[in-house]
């Protein structure tokens, strides 16, 4: 449970140093005024390397202006514009992506390690078209899967000891074809003995050429003769060297578990599924739990983020991955999670209790929605709060805390009135949406920024989130482990997602040291990856997942620092639940 600040002096700790990655952030925006103003050979230079360096943090909006800016300098560039093509992708616009892939391989020579590259990052993206397919069986989804499938090949078949991370995306594929019953899709390939070819030119592989991808190819080939032999002892061991590389980076498993979710599909796997020889229900739950093994290593590393579809937080104990046609979907059994073994075994102690406090986020993400005009644009998050807790009658009730600027009685811009809002746990029922009835209190942007609304009616089971009176401790200077806080939301409108990693609390304005400005307001500063979407959105602390701020906004660049502090950070700012429960009682008295 987090405790109350003890400094003994009147000022608070200085913020901590600019962490690596915003450094790079910001050299990044400072790069993209030279490139627009006055390039010069060392800023085009360094710019090259930072937009693979952006790609690693996975901040792919970023990579994206850097690397247009790049193209606008030297458009015959050609990694550049693969690189851009990839961030296209990431943030879902491949339709563009393949345009450009398509133009840089028109001129490209064949056997150019860009030409390798773009064919496979073509396969990518008309993968990402299928798996993004309402319906996973239409006519469209099968001609975007039979698409990946020739690009991969392209490659593969000009150079297959060679371009063997092609050559596992198609066997991936072309297994995920025949399970479909699509056997029109690559007729003469036969994924067992690609899968055995693949093998064998891995093994092959001089351990001094052996790159950072070499690992994550060799377990997804594993997993592939795996299934079709029903042994995963294989792959688990894999995993467990794969997972345990001190410079394994959450771009890698994030593509890993990517195609263990999407195109292996083993959150769906049954005894019955075409081409899989696992034995019985222990293999079955066997295979899911290596998705969650991959989970529970990903939160661990730096940028490591999961974005949770509704699914997934409805029915913790068996997710679905998107793209996953309605005929699979419907076949999946619920499932148990991996089981405390198997994470031991492969993550060591720390697993098990990481995922079981994993888990519990996924939990209290039910209590959050998304707040939209009446089916219409999505405008930011709320979530579930006890009326009891703010003072309110009846105790039980529960209501909404959201924003000002997302919903206040004017309509003040951003925001809307409350008849014209509409919010959806999507986690419950995506489907369902529950009319706002009234406004119980409001604060304007410039103090608590915060509404209270009571909903029309309410979704049955779903619990309000516990509220924290208190904030976590601020460490001394000696301390280089801060607290760290979590944020569940809608960024961007997107759907439900949160983030493990780069959260630290920043500042606070909390006593005894806190200095604020606003009078009967607490400010909280944090780390974390946020957009437009996530206003409104639970802070909670490092423990017991209980909301310690609402979230209202946040910067990069620029905010300022609090408590006198001179200059600006990186850094998100919430407002805490105690001072909001403070002005809310004030006025019910």
């Amino acid at each position: 449970m987090p405790r109350q600040t003890k400094l003994s002096t009147a000022q608070s700790e200085p913020s901590p140093p600019l962490r690596e990655e915003d450094r790079q952030r910001a050299r990044a925006q400072a790069l993209l005024k030279t490139l627009r103003s006055s390039p010069n050979a060392k800023a085009v230079n360094e710019a090259r390397a930072l937009v693979l360096q952006l790609r690693n943090l996975r901040d792919f909006e970023l990579m994206g202006r850097l690397a247009e800016a790049l193209c606008r300098v030297d458009p015959a560039d050609a990694r550049t514009r693969r690189l851009y093509a990839q961030g296209l992708i990431e943030t879902g616009s491949a339709i563009a992506a393949i345009d450009m892939l398509r133009q840089s391989l028109a001129k490209l020579p064949k056997q150019h390690e860009e030409a390798i590259e773009a064919w496979g990052l073509l396969g990518r993206a008309h993968k990402q078209i299928f798996f993004d397919a309402a319906d996973g069986s239409s006519a469209g989804a099968r001609l975007a899967l039979a698409a990946a499938v020739q690009a991969y090949q392209q490659p593969y078949k000009a150079d297959p000891k060679k371009n063997t991370w092609h050559g596992v995306n198609l066997l991936a594929l072309v297994s995920r074809a025949r399970r479909e019953g699509w056997s029109e899709i690559a007729p003469r390939l036969d994924p067992a003995k690609l899968a055995a070819e693949l093998l064998t030119n891995l093994r092959a592989v001089p351990a001094k050429a052996r790159d950072e991808w070499y690992l994550p190819t060799l377990a997804e080939v594993t997993l592939g003769l795996g299934l079709s032999t029903g042994d995963l002892g294989p792959v688990e061991s894999l995993l467990r060297e794969y997972l345990g590389a001190k410079d394994v980076q959450a771009f890698q498993v994030a593509s890993t578990l990517r195609q263990f979710t999407e195109v292996w599909g083993l959150e769906q796997l049954t005894t019955r599924t075409p081409g899989v020889a696992l034995q019985g229900a222990t293999g079955v739950q066997r295979a899911r739990g290596l998705v969650d093994v991959l989970r529970a290593r990903l939160l661990q590393l730096p940028g490591g983020e999961l974005a949770l579809p509704a699914m997934q937080v409805s029915l913790p104990s068996a997710p679905v991955a998107r793209g996953v046609s309605g005929r699979a979907r419907a076949a999946a059994p619920r499932a148990a999670a991996a089981d405390r073994s198997q994470l031991e075994a492969i993550l060591g102690v720390e697993g098990p209790q990481t995922f079981a406090w994993w888990r519990a986020g996924v939990d209290a993400a039910r209590s959050v929605a998304v707040v939209r005009q009446r089916l219409g644009k999505r405008l930011g998050s709320g979530f579930l709060v006890r009326g009891g807790d703010f003072g309110l009658l009846p105790a039980d009730e529960l209501l909404l805390l959201t924003n000002f600027h997302v919903v206040n009685a004017h309509g003040a811009a951003p925001g809307i009135r409350p008849e014209e809002a509409e919010v959806v746990f999507e986690a419950d029922d995506p489907g369902k949406a529950y009319a706002v009835k009234s406004l119980v209190w409001t604060s304007p942007v410039d103090q608590h920024d915060a509404s209270l609304l009571r909903l029309q009616s309410l979704p049955v089971g779903i619990p309000a989130l516990p509220v924290s009176s208190l904030l976590p401790d601020l460490p001394g200077p000696e301390v280089k482990k801060r607290p760290r806080v979590y944020i569940i939301g809608y960024p961007g409108g997107r759907e439900l997602s949160f983030s493990f990693q780069d959260n630290e609390l920043l500042d606070h304005e909390g006593p005894p040291a806190g200095q604020p400005q606003i009078p009967g307001v607490v400010r909280v500063h944090y780390h974390a990856p946020t957009e437009g979407g996530n206003s409104g959105s639970p802070v909670f602390d490092d423990s017991g997942w209980k909301v310690i701020a609402l979230h209202h906004k946040g910067g990069r660049f620029g905010m300022p620092r609090l408590n006198g502090q001179s200059g600006t950070y990186a850094a998100n700012e919430g407002l805490a639940l105690a001072t909001l429960v403070a002005a809310v009682k004030a006025t019910a008295l």
